[in-house]
């Protein structure tokens, strides 16, 4: 391709041209899916769109001339999201568990609580093993649990609420989550129950 015919693509990729991101995805999507060819199949089709949607949300720092640039930052970006899910595969490994889950099984927003006559929340809240698997918890932790996964707010919120950063609400809420995930007693209270 000429250097001109690739300037008038990358003109139209930054204008949202239809036809120019048609020649994108189909020029690349070969190369971008390799990348992924060790990944399960269900991953696959999401992580390059993923490449897809990202290269477009960061065109404008794109600074090449030529289609081979193109293609090696398509293919740095599909890296980053390899890599990306690769370490979030590892963390879920590491912390799998059952704790977690329960307190996910018995939130109130689940559709199974879905009745408007009881007040699912203090129900949960009562119950003796979400009690007990928040009192192994910090206070903080524990506060970010009920109001996150029983409440259903968003750290986002939590934060606001409380008037910290939301990496404060976040690092509580992970360390919470490892936690439970980790805790001998709890998978011992979870088979008990």
């Amino acid at each position: 391709m000429s250097e001109e015919l690739f300037v008038d693509r990358l003109e139209g990729l930054r204008r949202g041209d239809s036809d120019a991101i048609a020649w994108m995805f189909s020029t690349f999507r070969d190369d971008v899916e390799r990348c992924f060819r060790r990944r399960p199949v269900e991953d696959r089709a999401d992580l390059v769109q993923d490449v897809f949607v990202t290269a477009m949300l960061r065109l404008h720092s794109f600074r090449g001339d030529r289609e081979v640039v193109l293609r090696a930052w398509l293919r740095t970006i599909a890296f980053h999201r390899w890599h990306h899910r690769w370490e979030a595969d590892q963390v879920r490994r590491r912390y799998a568990g059952m704790a977690f889950e329960t307190l996910l099984e018995v939130n109130p927003n689940h559709a199974s609580l879905a009745d408007d006559s009881a007040d699912p929340l203090g129900e949960v809240v009562a119950n003796e093993v979400v009690v007990s698997l928040l009192s192994r918890l910090t206070p903080g932790q524990a506060e970010v649990m009920r109001a996150h996964v029983l409440e259903g707010k968003s750290t986002q919120q939590i934060a606001t609420d409380w008037g910290v950063p939301r990496e404060r609400v976040r690092g509580l809420y992970k360390r919470g989550v490892a936690k439970l995930r980790m805790s001998q007693e709890a998978r011992e209270l979870l088979g008990a129950a």
